[in-house]
């Protein structure tokens, strides 16, 4: 049964979220999903994934090509079990990149675009992570820098 959570508890949860990632804290990030979340980053080609070991194996993989990955708040709103967050995703590739299943190897690009996550929640945890980016910018500014 879900416990009742208010809108500040929510951002504040987002909060905690976005600062795991901005300092690349797998561990941090992995606990705060519970233990049956979905992960879907919405890119041709991409699967979600279920539970938190296969959570942990995708951004594991997420954090190996972009070691230093940023996301720079736009705008949030959240909902008594929900947020969606627009952001503004930077970091420096590392590891070459599978898009539209075209390899991109272009180490040291950086590279900005824009980013939403989709997140429900319950019982203080993320239950499912939707997340959307601008493969289009993100693809050119790859193949730009190789």
């Amino acid at each position: 049964m879900s416990t009742t959570t208010t809108v500040t508890e929510i951002e504040a949860l987002a909060d905690r979220y976005g600062e795991a990632w901005n300092s690349q804290d797998l561990d941090a990030i992995v606990a705060l999903h519970a233990p049956n979340s979905i992960f879907h980053l919405h890119v041709p080609g991409s699967e979600p994934v279920q539970g938190r070991e296969a959570i942990r194996e995708s951004f594991a993989g997420s954090l190996a090509q972009l070691p230093d990955i940023r996301f720079e708040p736009v705008r949030l709103r959240a909902g008594a079990d929900f947020w969606v967050l627009e952001s503004r995703m930077s970091g420096t590739v590392a590891a070459p990149i599978e898009v539209e299943g075209q390899r991109l190897d272009a180490p040291g690009t950086r590279v900005e675009v824009d980013f939403v996550d989709v997140i429900a929640v319950a019982d203080g945890l993320l239950t499912r992570k939707d997340s959307y980016l601008d493969g289009l910018a993100f693809q050119q500014q790859m193949e730009a820098a190789s």
